[in-house]
C-alpha cells in the first residue's frame, strides 16, 4: 500500500490557494506474513481415516484422497470433495479385499480427475487407479504384466494424456523399480523409463509439468535423488549430484521448476541446483505454486524428545524460503499441497490425537 501527504500552502487574501503535491516519498515496508489454518474436513471412520493427495481446479473445487479404516493399512480408498465452503465424502471404489488407499489425485476439470495409488488381497500390493467422469468414480483396468507394486503419483494433461507413477517390486526386499504409465484416454501403455534409470533399487513418487511435452517426475534411486524428464518424445534422467529422496514436484515453465524431498531443488532451464533448506530437520512431501514467486511447500518436521510429528510449511516469495506459522493440536503429518491463480492454497494430511487418526487439511493465507 502506498502512503502518501499533501502539502497545502495558505498565501495572501489576495491570492489563489496552491495545493502542491510533492514527489512521493518512499513507501515503508509492510511486513507480510503467510499463515495457514486448519479446515474441517471429514471422518468417514472414526479413529481411522486419513488424506495423502490434494489437487484444485479453482477455489471451489478440489479433491483430497487417501484411505479410511485402519489407520496403518486402509480398508478403503477414501476421497473427498471440496466445493468452497465444505468436504463432502463421495463414493470411491475398492480393488483389494484386504486394504486400498489413494496417493495422489489430479484433476482438470469438475468432470475429469485421476486418482491412483495401492490395494492388496492379502499377498502383495498391487497398483491402482480410478477416474471421476463428473458423475462417479470408477476403477481403470491395469496391465497384468505390472505385478506388484505401488502407483504414488498422478499428472493430466489432457482428457486423453494422463501419466502416473510408482514402482513395481517389493520395497521391504530392496526389489523396488520405477515405472510409468500413460493413458490414452482408452488404455495405458508402459512407458520405458528404466533404461533411462538403470539398475538397483528406484522409485517415481511425483509427476507434474507445464506443458505435455515438459513433464518432470521424481523419485529416488538407491541413496540418490531422481529426477527424469519427458520431452514430448522420451524420457532422460537429469545429472543430480545429491543424497535423499525427492517426494514433490511442480513445474511453471521450461526453465521454472522445483523439486522438494530431503533437500529443495530448483530448474533454471539449465541445471538443477540447491535453493533454500528444508527447516527444522524436517522433510518436504509436497509443492505447489501460484506464481513464480509464491510457491509452497508443506511436509514433517519431528519435534521434542520422543519425535512428535509437526507440520511443517515452507514459502517462496521470489527471493527465499520462510516459515509459514499456523496452530494445529496433535501430531500432524502433511502428505500434499495444491494451489490456483487466484491465491487459494490447500494441503492434506493427517492428524494423531488420543489415539486416534484423522484427516486434516490446511488453508494457506498468501501474502499480495
Amino acid at each position: 500500500m502506498l502512503l502518501g501527504s499533501a502539502l497545502v500552502s495558505m498565501l495572501s487574501d489576495d491570492e489563489p490557494e496552491i495545493v502542491a503535491s510533492p514527489s512521493p516519498s518512499p513507501s515503508p515496508t509492510i511486513a507480510c506474513t503467510p499463515t495457514w489454518e486448519a479446515l474441517e474436513s471429514p471422518d468417514p471412520e472414526d479413529g481411522g481415516s486419513l488424506l495423502l493427495g490434494i489437487t484444485a481446479v479453482s477455489a471451489d473445487q478440489a479433491w483430497a484422497v487417501g484411505g479410511a479404516g485402519d489407520p496403518v493399512a486402509p480398508t478403503s480408498t477414501l476421497a473427498t470433495r471440496w466445493n468452497g465452503f465444505d468436504w463432502d465424502v463421495v463414493d470411491s471404489p475398492n480393488a483389494g479385499a484386504v486394504a486400498n488407499r489413494f496417493e495422489a489425485v489430479d484433476a482438470l476439470s469438475p468432470d475429469a480427475a485421476w486418482a491412483v495409488g495401492r490395494s492388496s488381497n492379502g499377498v502383495a500390493d498391487l497398483p491402482l487407479a480410478a477416474q471421476w467422469d463428473g458423475v462417479a468414480w470408477s476403477l481403470l483396468p491395469l496391465s497384468p504384466d505390472l505385478g506388484e507394486g505401488a502407483l504414488e503419483g498422478v499428472g493430466a494433461f489432457a482428457t486423453d494424456d494422463v501419466w502416473v507413477v510408482g514402482y513395481v517390486g517389493d520395497p521391504a526386499e530392496s526389489a523396488e523399480r520405477v515405472t510409468a504409465l500413460r493413458w490414452d484416454g482408452a488404455i495405458w501403455e508402459i512407458a520405458p523409463v528404466k533404461p533411462a534409470v538403470g539398475g538397483g533399487r528406484s522409485a517415481l513418487l511425483a509427476i507434474a509439468g507445464s506443458a505435455a511435452d515438459d513433464v518432470w517426475a521424481v523419485g529416488y534411486r538407491r541413496n540418490e535423488a531422481l529426477i527424469l524428464h519427458y520431452d514430448g518424445r522420451a524420457w532422460s534422467r537429469s545429472a543430480v549430484e545429491a543424497r535423499g529422496t525427492l517426494a514433490g514436484v511442480v513445474a511453471l515453465a521450461p526453465d521454472d521448476a522445483w523439486a522438494v524431498g530431503s533437500l529443495i531443488l530448483h530448474w533454471d532451464g539449465e541445471t538443477w541446483s540447491e535453493v533454500g533448506t528444508v527447516r527444522d530437520g524436517g522433510t518436504l512431501s509436497g509443492i505447489a505454486a501460484v506464481s513464480p514467486t509464491d510457491v509452497w511447500a508443506v511436509g514433517t518436521r519431528l519435534s521434542g524428545d520422543e519425535g512428535v510429528p509437526r507440520p511443517l510449511v515452507q514459502r517462496w516469495d521470489g527471493e527465499r524460503w520462510a516459515l509459514a506459522r499456523g496452530r494445529t493440536p496433535g501430531a500432524v503429518t502433511l502428505a500434499s499441497v495444491t494451489a490456483v491463480a487466484d491465491g487459494t492454497v490447500l494441503a492434506a494430511g493427517y492428524r494423531d490425537l488420543r489415539g486416534a487418526r484423522s484427516t486434516i487439511v490446511l488453508e494457506g493465507s498468501t501474502c499480495p
